[in-house]
């Protein structure tokens, strides 16, 4: 697994009560995928989130070419690790662009420069 690929995984609400499948975007490094866990962010094709993203939320330029099926938003303040053995159906990659706007949002809700 490669940073920035897109998968179907589910992912848990924030109140931990339940998961829902979803598209995630993997930004973890190769090396650290190598083992069993993988980090990832949510994906949501929200009108509110597309609208006026919060902080750390990507709008993806090229979101067709990244095997997405609405325009979404990668929200680098919502990560999860999980397993990689429940992530399913690579959907596509990030385009350069895209992962670089994601790099920027992971540093913004980090605090790096």
């Amino acid at each position: 697994m490669d940073r920035g690929e897109i998968y179907l995984a589910p992912f848990t609400y924030a109140d931990l009560h339940g998961s829902k499948r979803r598209p995630v975007c993997v930004v973890s490094a190769a090396t650290f995928n190598a083992g069993p866990d993988v980090i990832v962010a949510m994906v949501t094709s929200s009108a509110g989130r597309l609208a006026a993203p919060g902080i750390g939320d990507v709008v993806l330029a090229d979101w067709r070419p990244s095997g997405l099926l609405r325009a979404s938003v990668v929200r680098t303040g919502r990560l999860l690790v999980l397993e990689t053995r429940l992530l399913s159906a690579q959907l596509g990659t990030l385009t350069a662009a895209d992962l670089s706007a994601v790099d920027q949002g992971l540093k913004g809700i980090l605090g790096l420069p």
